[in-house]
């Protein structure tokens, strides 16, 4: 029996983490084909594949659950600043 989540989503799945300059992006498109690159001026590169879910450590300094639900929203997730660090709300 699957383990629900607070996020509502089955507990860890393979994601991919890709940079574009000082953004970050997931998806569980290991080619990140469905990322949009607007405001991006270099194409997304794959970083990582890490195990998604509520209890597994994201590789970037944010908590997993705003991931989980863009995902499930847009199929992928974005973030970033101008300063390069990783930002996002857990809200």
């Amino acid at each position: 029996m699957p383990v629900y989540d607070s996020a509502g989503d089955v507990d860890a799945r393979p994601a991919h983490l890709f940079r574009s300059g000082d953004h970050f992006a997931v998806s569980l498109d290991p080619t990140g084909s469905n990322i949009p690159l607007d405001g991006c001026y270099e194409k997304w590169e794959h970083v990582s594949e890490f195990e998604l879910g509520v209890h597994e450590a994201v590789p970037a300094a944010m908590n997993p659950e705003p991931i989980i639900r863009g995902i499930r929203a847009y199929g992928y997730y974005i973030w970033g600043d101008s300063s390069g660090r990783p930002t996002a709300t857990t809200q």
